[in-house]
């Protein structure tokens, strides 16, 4: 079943791909993607084929609403195999969800093997957990910034969060273009 739905997925992927194209070609009723789509997606995280995550994001997009398959972002956003970090921090940007912050405050002091292998991949994801924190704007997601901004020993969290910090509090006194950035360090 999930090798006709990704073969379905590659054969789109070059054109525009409506969902609801995509829902009519799903193998089992919508009304049971509770059950056989959280079943789907959690047998591709476990698989850990980085070149299925295109697909699985996908997926998830066609048959989630209202995020309530939320936690199963959440749990692709913790693992190490992918290289759909962006795409993922991007979407919970987004959806600006309250129960995204932990998630987050983990995913940023992790070291990504994708990520490190160029130079600017942990900074600009590090850059950009810190926009996702911002834009979800609750107080828990401040407060990690600020936590972070003043615990982390990771020098490129501490900056950027500062930075972050910077941009929600902005003083007459701060010139936001003199403090240090993640892109300072290469």
């Amino acid at each position: 079943m999930i090798e006709k739905l990704k073969q379905d997925f590659k054969n789109h992927q070059s054109n525009t791909f409506h969902k609801e194209e995509f829902i009519k070609k799903l193998p089992f009723p919508i009304e049971s993607k509770h059950e056989i789509g959280r079943k789907i997606i959690k047998d591709i995280i476990a698989a850990k084929n980085s070149d299925d995550m295109e697909f699985c994001l996908f997926f998830l997009w066609v048959i989630e609403e209202d995020n309530d398959m939320l936690d199963l972002l959440h749990q692709i956003l913790l693992e190490p195999w992918h290289r759909k970090y962006d795409d993922i921090i991007h979407n919970l940007q987004w959806r600006e969800h309250p129960s995204s912050v932990p998630v987050i405050k983990i995913a940023i002091q992790q070291k990504y093997d994708f990520l490190e292998a160029y130079s600017t991949g942990t900074g600009q994801f590090i850059n950009q957990c810190g926009h996702a924190l911002k834009s979800i704007g609750t107080k828990e997601a401040i407060d990690t910034i600020k936590d972070l901004a003043e615990n982390s020993e990771d020098p490129i969290i501490k900056i950027e969060m500062i930075y972050r910090l910077s941009k929600i509090f902005p003083t007459e006194n701060t010139e936001n273009e003199d403090l240090p950035r993640w892109y300072d360090f290469d």
